[in-house]
C-alpha cells in the first residue's frame, strides 16, 4: 500500500523564496560584469582608440632686430672720400657748387668762359654737355682750398665748331691765367706744358702744393677718328 503524502508546510515555503532572491541577486551581478558586446566585437567593426599625444607648447625665441636706416644726425658728418672708384657717385658728393658767374679768363688765347661743374660718372667724368663752357672736374680742388684745380674743355665740338680750348696750343710758359668767382680772382702763371696719354690720370691726382690743371684733347687721328694724346697745362697762383 502507498503510504498517504504531507503537505508543504510554511517554512519551506519560505526557503524558497529565499534561495530564489539569493539567485536573481547572484545571477545579476554575474551579468553586469560580463564585457559589453560593442567593445570586445573583432573584424571590421572592431574599435580603435587613439592615444592623445600631449605637445609641449613652444615658446617663439626673441630674434635680434634689424637694423634699418634712419633720418636721425650721427656725431660725424659721412665721409666723403670713402666711396670707391668705379661705383656711380652722387653729384652731391662733392662740394661747393660752382657759383653763377664763374669764369676763366686767358688773354694770350683769347679764351673767357663760364665755368661749370662736370660730374664723376663712374670712373670718368661726363664732358658731353660742357659745350662751349669750361668744366670743372667735380671731385679735384678749388677755390680757397689746397690742392690740384683741374679744368676741362673741348677742342671742336660735335657739329666742327671751334671748341673753347682750341687755342690751348698756342699758350706759352709765364702766359696769365685767371679765375673768376663770387667777386673774388685767383691768378696763375703757367709753369709747364706737356701732352699724355688718354688714359694718364696723373695730371687729376691731388697735390700738396696748389696749382691750376687744365685739360683737352690733341693730337687727332683721322683714320682711327679719335685724339691720341691730351694737352696739359699746368699753372701756379701767383695772388
Amino acid at each position: 500500500m502507498y503510504g498517504r503524502r504531507r503537505g508543504l508546510n510554511f517554512t519551506s515555503l519560505i526557503s524558497l523564496i529565499i534561495v530564489g532572491i539569493v539567485a536573481g541577486v547572484v545571477f545579476v551581478m554575474v551579468d553586469n560584469q560580463q564585457p559589453s558586446p560593442a567593445n570586445t566585437q573583432m573584424g571590421d567593426n572592431q574599435t580603435i582608440v587613439t592615444p592623445t599625444i600631449y605637445v609641449e607648447p613652444t615658446i617663439p625665441q626673441e630674434t635680434p632686430a634689424t637694423t634699418m636706416p634712419t633720418n636721425q644726425p650721427t656725431d660725424s658728418p659721412p665721409d666723403s672720400t670713402a666711396a670707391n672708384v668705379g661705383q656711380p657717385l652722387n653729384s652731391d658728393d662733392f662740394l661747393p657748387e660752382i657759383p653763377e658767374g664763374t669764369s676763366l679768363f686767358i688773354p694770350s688765347a683769347g679764351i673767357y668762359a663760364p665755368i661749370v661743374q662736370a660730374y664723376l660718372d663712374g670712373t670718368s667724368w661726363d664732358v658731353s654737355r660742357l659745350g662751349t663752357n669750361v668744366g670743372h672736374l667735380e671731385g679735384t680742388s678749388w677755390f680757397n682750398e689746397p690742392g690740384n684745380v683741374v679744368l676741362s674743355g673741348h677742342v671742336e665740338l660735335a657739329d666742327g665748331r671751334q671748341g673753347v680750348f682750341a687755342t690751348l696750343d698756342d699758350l706759352q710758359v709765364n702766359d696769365i691765367i685767371v679765375l673768376n668767382s663770387n667777386g673774388q680772382e685767383r691768378r696763375y702763371i703757367i709753369t709747364n706744358i706737356d701732352s699724355t696719354s688718354p688714359d694718364d690720370l696723373s695730371p687729376v691726382m691731388p697735390t700738396t702744393e696748389d696749382r691750376l690743371t687744365l685739360i683737352t684733347c690733341g693730337n687727332y687721328d683721322f683714320f682711327q677718328d679719335s685724339y691720341l694724346e691730351r694737352l696739359i697745362v699746368v699753372a701756379t697762383p701767383i695772388s
